[in-house]
């Protein structure tokens, strides 16, 4: 059993990853994920739910006590 915990699980994600559909005024973003920032600049997405099929977009996640889910 490893019990060594990792930066991503041990604090709350910084971003949150969505898809734009439909263009224009009707255009809505689905949440897809989160992200996490990690020390190197580098970031580890965790996505869920939903295919990507070309692109999506990073959000900062402004107040902290969101959960990031």
């Amino acid at each position: 059993m490893n019990t060594k915990t990792t930066a991503t699980e041990s604090k709350k994600p910084g971003f949150v990853a969505k898809v734009r559909k439909g263009s224009g005024e009707n255009a809505v973003y689905e949440r897809i994920g989160v992200a996490w920032k990690n020390a190197d600049g580098s970031f580890y997405i965790k996505l869920a739910g939903t295919q990507v099929v070309s692109d999506f977009m990073l959000y900062e996640i402004e107040s902290t006590d969101q959960s990031g889910e």
